[in-house]
């Protein structure tokens, strides 16, 4: 399993979700709430402020364990961190078990949503997995009598993360191509060599 870094700015704020003078069940459960489903898109961070229950804490302390909190969510959900690690995380954050409980529900409930979220909002380049080409040869253009050119259409398909395919599609001289697929090689060496040194 990957190791989940988070910074010790978010571990307070995680760990001011324990403090039950602070912050009372009410406003704790509004607040894990409203963290969620901002992630899902359901609401917007404005509805963290609509709870009248919100306003007996402190401003500055409640942005901080919401920012924090939404940080430990996507972190330990872009790692794919399994629910027994997640529980002892906030054990070890001292979280009462009634609240460990409350925020493994949401968890439970929501994995597969906030996965497919992040999945989509992510800024990995497409895949390139068909390449197919064909030969055009221009005989003649309207200013020049004889051309005979040989022009390169190249077409691309591309898939994105989430199944969805594109199309690239560009022309070229031969010597554009070329030149392209130098540059190709020359990537895939640095690459090759990069895989060996590590």
């Amino acid at each position: 399993m990957n190791s989940l870094n988070l910074s010790e700015d978010v571990l307070k704020g995680v760990e001011t979700l324990s403090d039950e003078k602070l912050i009372a069940e009410n406003v704790f459960k509004h607040i894990i709430d409203c963290c969620f489903q901002v992630i899902l898109k359901r609401k917007t961070e404005s509805d963290l402020f609509e709870n009248k229950a919100i306003s007996s804490v402190d401003t500055i302390a409640l942005k901080q364990t919401y920012s924090a909190f939404i940080v430990f969510i996507l972190e330990t959900m872009k790692i794919n961190y399994d629910q027994a690690s997640i529980k002892n995380l906030l054990e070890e954050h001292k979280l009462s078990q009634n609240r460990i409980d409350f925020i493994s529900n949401y968890f439970k409930e929501y994995r597969v949503a906030i996965r497919k979220v992040l999945s989509v909002t992510n800024f990995h380049f497409p895949h390139i997995i068909d390449v197919n080409w064909r030969l055009d040869f221009f005989m003649k253009s309207n200013s020049v009598e004889k051309l005979n050119q040989p022009v390169y259409i190249i077409n691309l398909t591309t898939e994105q993360e989430e199944n969805i395919k594109g199309k690239v599609q560009f022309a070229c001289t031969l010597e554009q191509l070329q030149d392209l697929v130098f540059k190709l090689r020359d990537a895939q060496k640095q690459i090759e060599r990069s895989s060996i040194k590590s």
